[in-house]
């Protein structure tokens, strides 16, 4: 049997594209086929409902033990095996299951501002929808996604998820960086991830091609074929790095940056997350003083 010794947990929105493919492009690392199997967040109650997730936003390609342990199959001897999944930061069940699994599992995770984050994830909303911002509507405190208590929102909320994982995994276990670090200075990050891993920090992946690019599309026709889940899915795992880099490359050249959040609005929207954002810098050990 075998199963990953590193996850990547979230959070969704905040650089885990990236770090799926830059691992995956390092010759000692197997990443599973399936991005975001989200086997460790599937679950159903005795009346058959999720027990977490939205089956609107949700998918579950991966729900039995036997087929999660085929995804990585392929390992070979693969130094390093993981997988990407950022339900699992969110989802209050997947800490545990992770640990009851793969106790000496080593735990990545990259956080972003969580207003920036909530923006981001709406934006992806928008666009696997074929909808287009509006922002009179949408950069306004009263927004759908702008609500304290919007899904867009809690999953900002890092402190409590995190804290799971501090609970259930050795602080020695648990890699914890932000997404400035990834656009600021992506070599030294990747240098760090890869020595957490316990593989050649001396590799260098392909900086150049941009992994899922934020903003909206200028062809929604052309964003939904790239975009279509299933396809990627049924394509990517056969489809050579370099193949698939070039289309990455044609995605980000259909992209068109969207409004940026006025300040006044990104600071009350910052607000809500004062507390939150204290708590957990504490816990991770870091300065986030520059997100309030």
């Amino acid at each position: 049997m075998t199963l990953p010794n590193f996850i990547i947990i979230g959070a969704a929105k905040a650089g885990t594209t990236a770090l799926y493919w830059y691992l995956a492009e390092h010759p000692d690392v197997f990443m599973s086929p399936v991005k975001e199997a989200n086997y460790f967040a599937y679950g159903r109650d005795a009346g058959g409902r999720l027990v977490y997730g939205d089956p609107e936003v949700h998918q579950f390609p991966v729900t039995t033990l036997a087929d999660y342990e085929q995804l990585f199959a392929g390992a070979g001897g693969a130094m390093a095996i993981g997988e990407a999944s950022p339900i699992y930061l969110e989802c209050p069940q997947s800490a545990a299951r992770i640990r009851a699994m793969i106790p000496g599992a080593r735990i990545l995770c990259s956080i972003r501002h969580p207003v920036d984050r909530a923006y981001s994830n709406y934006l992806m909303y928008l666009r696997r929808r074929g909808r287009r911002l509006d922002p009179e509507r949408d950069l306004d405190a009263g927004a759908a996604w702008a609500h304290p208590d919007s899904r867009w929102m809690r999953i900002g909320r890092y402190h409590e998820q995190l804290r799971r994982y501090f609970e259930a995994f050795p602080r020695s276990q648990i890699h914890v960086s932000l997404f400035e670090d990834l656009t600021r200075n992506p070599p030294a990050l990747m240098r760090d991830v890869y020595r957490f891993v316990n593989v050649d920090p001396a590799f260098t992946p392909d900086f150049a091609t941009p992994h899922a690019p934020g903003g909206m599309p200028a062809s929604r026709w052309l964003e939904g074929l790239f975009g279509s889940s299933a396809l990627r899915a049924a394509v990517e795992p056969w489809v050579p790095t370099r193949a698939a880099n070039w289309v990455r490359r044609l995605r980000t050249r259909n992209m068109r940056k969207a409004p940026p959040l006025p300040p006044a609005l990104k600071q009350e929207l910052t607000g809500h997350f004062r507390e939150d954002i204290g708590a957990t810098s504490e816990l991770i050990g870091r300065s986030l003083q520059h997100w309030l």
